[in-house]
């Protein structure tokens, strides 16, 4: 029997180390997210959905900042809340749809919160856009409405229904 070389030892102890790190990675991912959001699964990527609001102001940089500092101030507190009800609603519909027996009032139930939650969510989404699209300019306000379309979950691969909005 030949011993194997010292770089072919190397070679096969850095692959396994890697392949060892990736695994490490993944189970600690996992354990995060479970840790997180329980047996639920994770909230999507934000409750508005196909509209990055966040990513439409930071496309306006600077000129954009006393605007993001009063609608965080403003709504801040109200997004949260909502984002955290409709959570609670959603993983309370998981639970029921993991369970062994589903009782069907009961699910009607818990949806008819969520669809509730959802709508509240939505609610405030939508003054906080009202309010902070008009204090835009024209301008501004197509610069914004460009970014936020563009950047938000559908990572720019195809536009939202309607399309984007026109540059002038």
């Amino acid at each position: 029997m030949t011993m194997p070389s010292t770089r072919k030892l190397a070679i096969v102890l850095s692959i396994s180390i890697g392949f060892n790190l990736f695994l490490c990675g993944a189970i600690a991912s996992a354990w995060l997210v479970k840790r997180q959001y329980g047996d639920g699964p994770p909230p999507r990527a934000g409750m508005a959905g196909d509209f990055d609001f966040r990513g439409g102001l930071a496309a306006l940089g600077g000129e954009a900042r006393p605007l993001a500092r009063e609608v965080r101030r403003e709504y801040g507190p109200r997004l949260r809340e909502a984002g955290k009800a409709m959570h609670d609603a959603r993983r309370e519909v998981g639970g029921m749809l993991r369970a062994d027996e589903i009782d069907p009032a009961e699910l009607d139930k818990a949806l008819a919160k969520l669809r509730k939650r959802s709508d509240e969510a939505q609610a405030v989404m939508h003054e906080l856009l009202t309010e902070a699209v008009t204090e835009l300019t024209p301008d501004q306000r197509r610069k914004f409405l460009k970014a936020a379309m563009e950047r938000g979950p559908r990572g720019g691969r195809r536009p939202p229904p309607g399309g984007p909005p026109p540059e002038n």
